[in-house]
């Protein structure tokens, strides 16, 4: 049975490593990961400049 949750991954560096930094991270806490679709991207900026790319990922799990 599969079970859909809802991340936020966050990079410096891009989008994909949001993602990839999002999943990674269910998969460290020992998650059976199927597979991710993305919901939305955006980003925050500090001082004038663009700070972290966040990523929005809903990721099927093994229950």
């Amino acid at each position: 049975m599969l079970r859909i949750i809802e991340v936020v991954g966050q990079h410096p560096d891009g989008y994909t490593e949001a993602v990839r930094s999002a999943v990674e991270k269910l998969v460290a806490e020992g998650q059976k990961v199927h597979f991710f679709k993305i919901t939305e991207q955006r980003g925050a900026v500090r001082d004038g400049r663009i700070a972290e790319f966040q990523a929005v990922v809903k990721v099927a799990v093994e229950t």
